[in-house]
């Protein structure tokens, strides 16, 4: 009796020892988060780059858009270079976020920048896409769990962290990105620069959208709301952050999301994969920005 009395105690032990490991764990991964978060956000200067791998199937396309940008104080700019592989083309948007009250846009055969004006909401909506310190907001609103990763290949002075997001806040904001798009389209029929802003979740989604008015318009958003509306009811989808960032400045070096959905198109369930890859770099040294004329 006593043995066994022994080993109940033992067991219990080693679960509370395991429930506080695991609890210590968590805290420290949220710790980490946060020191991240806030040393990046408190940066007056820095440059990043990266680009957009879509994987479909079969099929994988590594270069589906790519972009850098830099932000110099409260001035940050962007370069975006979306492919069209079906039509052997590629467009760029450059975009000007001036002190956080203008966005100034450019096409590639554009000499001059023009106010954002009635596209604002959409040229926003692609800027937040790309943007790291939107990265750092969505993750703040979202996150679910936040994991440490300890099995890394790469130099001693990097760890990593990976922040798993809310499934359904994930997907209502998806709702909301492509309902907002719907209307922006009816908007930018009367504009002198039509626009279609991409979405970097269920790629399917947008897939064969452009910068510019004539390029094909994305199959689903093409369908009337309440079919858009049945879409989003059935479909799934998950995300996660993983973030590397150097151990003594508790910065990020790079910042990768991967996104999965599933969703029912055409008496079909679609199965889409996508993976954003952005690089950090030139804290404090980033070249000054572009001011529009």
């Amino acid at each position: 009796m006593r043995k066994v009395r022994m080993l109940c105690l033992i067991a219990a032990a080693l679960v509370f020892t395991g429930g506080c490991s695991e609890m210590s764990v968590r805290e420290k991964s949220s710790t980490a988060y946060a020191m991240v978060r806030d040393k990046f956000a408190a940066q007056q200067s820095y440059e990043f780059y990266g680009r957009t791998k879509v994987l479909s199937a079969n099929s994988a396309n590594g270069n589906m858009v790519n972009f850098s940008g830099r932000k110099d104080g409260t001035a940050a700019y962007m370069n975006i270079r979306r492919s069209h592989p079906e039509q052997s083309r590629a467009q760029t948007l450059s975009l000007l976020d001036q002190d956080g009250k203008k966005l100034y846009a450019r096409l590639e055969n554009d000499k001059d920048w023009r106010e954002a004006g009635v596209q604002e909401a959409v040229l926003r909506q692609e800027w937040n896409n790309w943007d790291p310190a939107y990265a750092f907001a969505q993750m703040d609103e979202m996150k679910q769990r936040i994991i440490p990763l300890t099995s890394l290949r790469s130099a001693r002075d990097v760890a990593a962290i990976e922040v798993v997001l809310d499934s359904a806040k994930l997907k209502k904001w998806l709702a909301s990105q492509l309902r907002e798009q719907q209307g922006a389209r009816v908007q930018s029929a009367a504009s002198f620069w039509p626009y279609q802003p991409s979405v970097k979740l269920a790629w399917r989604l947008t897939r064969g959208s452009g910068f510019a008015a004539g390029s094909a318009g994305a199959q689903v958003q093409s369908a009337p709301p309440s079919d858009l509306n049945e879409i989003l009811k059935r479909m799934d989808v998950e995300a996660k952050y993983t973030i590397y960032y150097n151990k003594s400045s508790m910065l990020p070096t790079s910042i990768t999301m991967s996104i999965r959905s599933a969703y029912n198109f055409r008496d079909q369930r679609v199965q889409e994969h996508s993976q954003v890859d952005t690089y950090l770099q030139n804290y404090g040294r980033a070249k000054p920005i572009p001011r529009p004329a």
